[in-house]
């Protein structure tokens, strides 16, 4: 995996620490059942506060997966398991893999546990309304000079960043760069 790569893991980890914290503090708590009530074999959610209970369960569970997996492959002291507060599973998988990302690189099962991780943040993401839309640029990137801008549209920003190292692009400089997006453009069609 390269450092490019290897950043952007560190990052994905941080945003699932925070995706828990936001659906563990922040969403209302779910009204108290006092009768039984029919179940079916469908999982459908009556209150938003039981969805972001098992959202923040399965960051819990894929966290502490990764944790015991890497921990299990350099032989160190497995995480806390299930039966511990999410809290603390939380915390211990943090602690351990955001300073193990070389580590975690370099071992085999790291492309299928990454894949799980993207998916579960961006399924958080966009049930919670927190996507934005993407346009590729025409352009190399300034950092890595590969064709990965995209610049990102939001409410009362935008921004650009390169996909592949994770270059932004300062909102001082958005400006100077849109100048030279367009003189490329007017060059190649030029051509």
């Amino acid at each position: 995996m390269c450092e490019p790569c290897q950043r952007r893991l560190a990052r994905l980890l941080g945003w699932l620490v925070l995706d828990w914290v936001n659906l563990a503090t922040h969403l209302p708590t779910a009204v108290a059942r006092l009768q039984a009530i029919r179940s079916s074999s469908e999982r459908v959610y009556g209150h938003p506060a039981e969805w972001a209970s098992d959202m923040s369960a399965e960051i819990a569970a894929k966290l502490n997966g990764a944790h015991d997996a890497l921990a299990d492959h350099l032989g160190e002291t497995p995480p806390p398991h299930p039966g511990v507060t999410e809290h603390r599973r939380i915390r211990a998988a943090w602690t351990y893999l955001e300073c193990r990302i070389p580590e975690l690189a370099l071992y085999d099962e790291t492309g299928d546990i990454t894949a799980e991780l993207v998916e579960l943040h961006n399924k958080i993401r966009a049930r919670l309304g927190l996507t934005r839309p993407r346009q590729l640029l025409p352009t190399p990137c300034p950092a890595c000079e590969l064709r990965t801008l995209y610049r990102t549209v939001a409410q009362y920003s935008d921004s650009v960043e390169c996909g592949h190292c994770g270059h932004v692009i300062r909102e001082a400089h958005y400006s100077f760069y849109a100048r030279v997006v367009l003189d490329t453009i007017l060059d190649n069609t030029a051509a």
